[in-house]
């Protein structure tokens, strides 16, 4: 020692002195330094040093880790202590401290050692909130924590010494987990529910250094509170979609979200200028009237007269003093003071022509001349008026098709076909399904002083449905559901029964594996199959399927299909 300061002899006097064996090795396990007691050791036991670090470099990686390890030599064992050698600069090899110890010893320091540790295993399975239940090999239940009794409400106690099938019917474990992860030795995860709580169950195998199975832990998690916060998150995340990012333009009633709407209302905003006559087609039930109501909205005539009549329900002995009005006394039961003609009374505004297929041909040329000459004649009178009307016609008939029939005028179709807008259909445009049924749940909330929500798993399927009844079958289907549900938040199970037996009878499948053009065979024969339960004539499965008519004839005969009427 100097001035009081060790010198590096004083560190290797003290190094030597040691009573216990010391070697360090370098990051590349190379011993750099090793002191007399370890000599000893090797002379002793007559194991080399080469020997030694091969014994315990096949236990553990000398140059990375540290803890507590034993080769056997003899009846005697040899204990090493690994730490790690540190400097400044971080890990630069490990130091060994070896000794020998005899077999009842290094037992009992074993045993210690396996009680330190079943202590710390035991203290994190008791403060575990999972509840964890572990059988033996012949799926015994030898362990059960304290979580099971929160979960369950059972003494813990009671379920010791049984099989874990035996307790299937108190609803703690699901049927068949155990006997699965012992007859598969894999990890196997199901699904159950208790009382109001959703459990998760995952059986894990617990294998011996031979492989052979010694037990099975079971993990119980509950995970109601999860499911409950995934769903809320999902409804949130359902109103942020919909309202922020995919920025709905709603106007009354109108709700335009896809793309086809939006196309529908690009071509809307560009002829609100001029006074063409407009076609609008559609099938029914697509929301026709917000749409018509759009049009006249956003028109120069706004504000002025808005006449809508229903050419199918006025009969034809009646359709021209209707339309055209009469003079005072044309006609026996004729007011005194005559009656002014639907085309009069929008004279300046907006009419609109609904249901303008379901007009005869007789009716059709009367209508022909108005638009033609722009002026009408009261029946009784002896000269035209004439009117300054904005027509719009609606239809749910594909009247290009009556042309071809005969049963609607070529003249007329061109003189209302100027500006056609075709409503795309519900399942056309299914990104406009959830903001409907928004809006309806809202309103019919409103009506009946509810508070409904929306589920996240009855949004799939409204999405998924294919509407056939458009807007308004959605509109009475969220009304009923609105009345009906007693629950607050609308699952698919409160959907009415007719929509829950038709999504089932509407499926295609194909089962198992078969030639292609056999599915492909199969898949026609049940679309088919499914188009004839709903439709009534060819014409109408022609134009659900997109096909000819001619071709649904042809496959329905081929496949023996009859109609039914």
């Amino acid at each position: 020692m100097e001035n009081g300061r060790f010198t590096t002899a004083d560190y290797s006097c003290a190094f030597n002195a040691l009573y216990c064996s010391l070697i360090i090795v370098d990051n590349e396990g190379h011993i750099v330094c090793k002191n007399e007691s370890s000599k000893r050791l090797v002379e002793e036991t007559g194991v080399s040093y080469e020997e030694i670090l091969a014994s315990f470099s096949s236990q553990i990686d000398l140059v990375k880790g540290q803890g507590r390890f034993s080769m056997q030599n003899g009846e005697n064992w040899i204990i090493c202590h690994v730490y790690p050698w540190l400097r400044a600069g971080g890990r630069n090899g490990s130091i060994l401290v070896l000794h020998e110890s005899g077999h009842e010893v290094c037992s009992q320091q074993e045993l210690d050692i396996v009680n330190t540790t079943f202590r710390e295993m035991n203290a994190i399975l008791e403060l575990a909130t999972d509840g964890i239940i572990v059988t033996d090999r012949q799926g015994i239940i030898v362990r059960v924590n304290a979580a099971i009794e929160k979960t369950f409400g059972v003494d813990r106690r009671s379920l010791l010494g049984y099989a874990a099938d035996e307790i299937v019917a108190q609803g703690i474990f699901k049927e068949g987990i155990v006997k699965q992860v012992l007859e598969s030795k894999k990890r196997v995860t199901v699904s159950s529910d208790f009382k109001d709580k959703m459990l998760v169950y995952t059986g894990i195998p617990i294998c011996d250094s031979h492989k052979r199975l010694t037990s099975v832990v079971v993990n119980i998690q509950d995970v109601s509170a999860l499911n409950l916060l995934r769903q809320s998150l999902e409804q949130e995340k359902l109103k942020v979609r919909q309202m922020v990012v995919m920025n709905i333009e709603k106007n009354g009633d109108l709700i335009v979200n896809s793309s086809k709407m939006k196309q529908t209302m690009e071509k809307i905003r560009i002829i609100s200028d001029v006074d063409s006559i407009v076609l609008l087609t559609r099938e029914s039930g697509t929301g026709k009237e917000v749409i018509v109501n759009e049009i006249y909205r956003r028109s120069r005539r706004n504000g002025k007269a808005f006449v809508k009549i229903n050419c199918g329900a006025i009969p034809d002995s009646l359709f021209e003093s209707e339309l055209f009005g009469y003079e005072s006394g044309s006609f026996t039961g004729a007011r005194h003071q005559g009656k002014l003609g639907f085309f009069e009374l929008a004279d300046k505004g907006t009419l609109l022509l609904d249901e303008v297929g379901e007009l005869s041909l007789a009716a059709q040329v009367k209508l022909l001349r108005v638009i033609q000459e722009k002026e009408v004649l009261r029946i009784g009178a002896a000269k035209p008026k004439a009117v300054d009307v904005r027509i719009i016609a609606a239809t749910n008939r594909n009247l290009w098709e009556m042309v071809k029939e005969g049963t609607f005028r070529q003249d007329l179709y061109y003189r209302l076909n100027v500006i056609q807008i075709n409503v795309p259909p519900l399942r056309e445009r299914r990104e406009d399904i959830i903001p409907l049924t928004r809006f309806f749940i809202e309103k019919f909330n409103k009506r009946y002083h509810k508070r409904k929500k929306l589920s996240i798993d009855l949004a799939r399927v409204l999405i998924n449905m294919n509407w056939y009844g458009n807007t308004r079958e959605l509109e009475n289907v969220i009304e009923t559901m609105i009345v009906l549900t007693p629950s607050d938040l609308l699952m698919p199970k409160d959907l009415p029964d007719k929509y829950t037996n038709e999504r089932e009878a509407a499926a295609v499948t194909v089962a198992g594996i078969i030639p292609l053009q056999d599915a492909l065979r199969e898949t026609e024969r049940q679309l088919l199959a499914n188009a004839r339960m709903r439709y009534k004539t060819t014409r109408e499965i022609a134009n659900a399927l997109k096909v000819n008519q001619s071709t649904v004839s042809r496959k329905l005969r081929e496949f023996d299909i009859t109609l039914m009427h």
